[in-house]
């Protein structure tokens, strides 16, 4: 018998766990399949539902040349 130990989500993985309010993309799917990436709303989201942290909220945008709702946050730059 395999006993699975349940992993905590990423912080990446929380924003993703989300239906994107932009797009409408399901979750768990991309907003942007190639290169895959999700809107920053997706990200605003799930920071407003407490799923994300103030800090990791600040890395993200520092990561971005424009804030904008519908920039797009590649999937390698978290």
């Amino acid at each position: 018998m395999t006993t699975t130990i349940a992993q905590p989500l990423t912080a990446a993985q929380s924003a993703r766990a989300r239906r994107c309010p932009l797009c409408g993309k399901r979750p768990n799917r991309p907003c942007q399949r190639k290169p895959s990436g999700d809107h920053l709303a997706r990200y605003l989201d799930a920071y407003t539902a407490g799923k994300l942290t103030r800090a990791y909220m600040a890395m993200v945008l520092g990561e971005l040349v424009v804030i904008h709702h519908g920039a797009m946050i590649p999937a390698g730059a978290r």
